[in-house]
């Protein structure tokens, strides 16, 4: 199979590019080798060229096929990547053809087109699928916008898929709108819609497992309008002439001609003129819905529409009239429970357990008391009861089934007033379920991360689950515990790195019963950088890492990485290359520091580790908002006298060796005096909101 350009840069996409770019010079005109002008082909024949020049090379060639030699309505077109001079033609008509082709150079320049030439076809060559007739729309040929409805046409041998377009041009130019729907075989039918209003004509073609479409099908129309017909009422199937409809009650219903995603009504009322509605249920699928809550017993009446698209640019729904009524009738006998369903039919210990309990009719005022025994209250502990309240048919409780060391048989009863129900389900022990988490392949030499699961909770004292490797490219630990009362653990696998794709399986084991989970260890390609931008920061703004990795590469690289400080630096455990990218990238936190701290990041991989330097510097200081002055600084026998002042009055001052750093004492009244047994030589003077000043001792 010839490589395609890209659909970003095919055709159009390439003038886009050309109406940015600088003017450069185009590349060479192909010239048409085959068919011969004016020759007589089937489908599906190959046309070729010669190949183009350009300084900068062939990207890649462009053709197409007109009805018209001046290419006003283009009937088939399409690109090739280049060295590629031919490609195959299909999906035409009989009749007469014109064809031409163009270079594009690695610059993204056009070239000029070839000198055309005609060629007519004939026919279909035995190996191509069949002609496909195409059926008229299904129920009509008007509709609505935004309202679905079905095309169908015969099955031909060969197809693989069929493909339908549609346009409101009737030669369908692939240099205009046309739209297209595909259907993989064997469906020979599909739903479209559009909200697009007007005249369409619409063909389908089958295409075979290699591309090559078949000769297009007759030629059908249908109409998107607001004004289109609406289509006849639902009709009604069950319930109906006043049957007897204990809850939960399945209603159906015949569907609409063209039935639409969501878009049926149901309501159900008291009255036959529906003025005392006790449900209104909107975007059903149909044609059966199942209702489980009406609050009364007696007659009841019903009804189905159906919504089809839209009539007006507001958005006003296009429905049809509702069905003829159906009745049915709910009988007023005792109140009971009819069904008692659990959401799973076969828990496992420790598991959460909805249960559902339908009513055969509406609770009366004042509601209703369904009271709950269990016939094993260690495996499922039931509450007492369960309230219904006034007019519901409907209610739901939970519970959490028990501990249980074998399969254990429990029986539910569900009680109202004297009339039981009963329902038996089985509590399983906990189980392993899964082992999940491993990467489908990864770099040998970074961890794995893996995940077991049991059906239910780990019993008191813990799951203990032994673990196993296929390989010891990948060594689990020999065990791993679930916590009693948890559902799953994580666990992380060393790895080695390997010389070739290393098949791994993973096992778990446990109550005598194994999970296996699988991946491939690959080779890792070491990397071939790290840098850190900003390679200095402060403890508080972070940086961000940059690893490159060599190629080649054929999947996505993982690589490990750690720090020198992990107390000051975090870092993620590993970072991955992605396959086509050019570099990977980790974020880098940063904790505050008091002097500057230089921090080893490094990436191992590949049997290769590289380093880079993070440097983190102090916080810088607050701005000052306040001025010292030292007036006085002394030392006479043995004493120090220091006089200073702020110009912010409630600022607190401290007297420090400046040589040295060490804290004197804090000065009150603006004054400071202390024994000291030499002359410090100076001192400073530092303000709580920031300033300082530092001054020469005299003595």
């Amino acid at each position: 199979m010839k490589a395609r350009l890209p659909a970003w840069l095919a055709l159009c996409g390439f003038a886009l590019v050309l109406g940015i770019a600088p003017a450069q010079a185009a590349p060479s005109a192909p010239r048409p080798l085959s068919p011969a002008d004016s020759a007589s082909v089937r489908l599906p024949f190959t046309i070729s060229w010669s190949a183009a020049s350009d300084p900068s090379g062939i990207l890649a060639y462009n053709w197409q096929v007109s009805a018209s030699s001046t290419f006003a309505k283009i009937s088939r077109q399409d690109s090739v990547m280049a060295p590629a001079t031919s490609d195959v033609v299909s999906g035409l008509a009989v009749g007469t053809y014109f064809w031409r082709v163009q270079a594009v150079s690695n610059d993204f320049v056009q070239g000029p087109w070839s000198t055309v030439r005609k060629f007519k076809v004939i026919g279909a060559s035995a190996g191509l699928p069949a002609t496909p007739t195409l059926n008229l729309p299904r129920g009509g040929s008007s509709f609505h916008p935004w309202e679905s409805f079905g095309m169908s046409w015969s099955g031909v041998a060969g197809a693989a898929k069929y493909v339908l377009e549609a346009s409101k041009d009737s030669a369908f130019p692939a240099n205009g709108v046309v739209f297209r729907w595909e259907s993989e075989t064997p469906a020979t039918e599909i739903l479209i819609t559009t909200v697009d209003r007007g005249s369409y004509s619409a063909r389908v073609f089958a295409v075979d497992a290699d591309g090559n479409s078949s000769m297009p099908s007759n030629v059908v129309g249908f109409t998107i309008a607001f004004d289109a017909p609406i289509a006849a009422a639902p009709t009604l199937v069950s319930p109906t002439g006043g049957a007897s409809a204990s809850l939960p009650i399945e209603f159906r219903w015949n569907h609409v001609v063209n039935p639409q995603s969501s878009g049926y009504q149901l309501q159900i009322a008291r009255d036959s003129g529906f003025t005392q509605i006790e449900q209104d249920i909107p975007f059903l699928n149909g044609p059966a819905y199942t209702v489980v809550q009406l609050p009364t017993a007696g007659t009841k009446f019903w009804r189905v529409r159906s919504f089809q698209g839209v009539i007006d640019t507001a958005g006003t729904a296009a429905v049809t009239a509702w069905s003829p009524v159906g009745t049915f009738v709910v009988p007023d006998g005792p109140l009971q429970v009819n069904a008692i369903t659990l959401s799973r039919a076969a828990p496992a210990s420790g598991q959460e357990v909805d249960v559902d309990l339908q009513l055969n009719r509406g609770a009366p005022a004042g509601g209703a008391t369904i009271s709950l025994a269990s016939s094993n209250a260690q495996a499922a502990p039931l509450p007492p009861s369960v309230a219904v309240p006034a007019g519901a048919s409907f209610v739901t409780f939970r519970f959490v089934t028990g501990q249980v060391d074998t399969p254990t048989t429990v029986t539910m009863t569900a009680t109202v007033g004297s009339v039981s129900t009963t329902t038996t389900f089985t509590v399983s022990p906990s189980s392993l379920r899964s082992l999940d988490g491993l990467p489908f392949r990864q770099n040998g030499g970074v961890p794995l991360g893996g995940i077991v699961m049991l059906n239910g909770q780990a019993p008191a004292g813990g799951a203990v689950v032994s673990l196993s490797s296929s390989s010891p490219a990948a060594r689990p630990p020999t065990t791993v515990t679930v916590p009693a009362g948890v559902e799953s653990v994580s666990f992380t696998v060393p790895t080695s790195t390997v010389s070739a794709d290393t098949p791994v399986t993973i096992t778990a084991t446990w109550r005598g019963a194994s999970v296996q989970a699988t991946t491939t260890l690959t080779p890792q390609p070491p990397p071939t950088s790290i840098t850190l931008d900003p390679a200095t920061t402060s403890g508080s703004s972070g940086s961000f890492g940059r690893v490159t990795a060599a190629d080649p590469r054929d999947a996505d690289v993982t690589y490990s990485l750690s720090t020198s400080r992990p107390d000051l630096v975090s870092i993620p455990n590993a970072v991955i290359v992605p396959q086509f990218a050019a570099a990977g990238g980790f974020n880098i936190g940063t904790s505050p520091v008091s002097t500057r701290t230089l921090v080893t990041i490094s990436v191992s991989g590949g049997g290769v580790t590289l380093s880079a330097t993070l440097t983190l510097e102090p916080a810088a200081p607050p701005p000052a908002t306040d001025t010292v002055t030292i007036t006085r600084a002394e030392w006479s026998g043995g004493r120090l006298r220091v006089e200073a002042t702020s110009s912010n009055s409630t600022a607190t001052l401290k007297v420090y060796v400046t040589s040295t750093g060490v804290l004197l004492g804090t000065m009150s009244g603006g004054r400071f005096e202390t024994s000291i047994a030499a002359n410090p030589g100076s001192v400073t003077v530092k303000s709580s909101l920031g300033g300082q000043a530092t001054r020469t001792v005299t003595g």
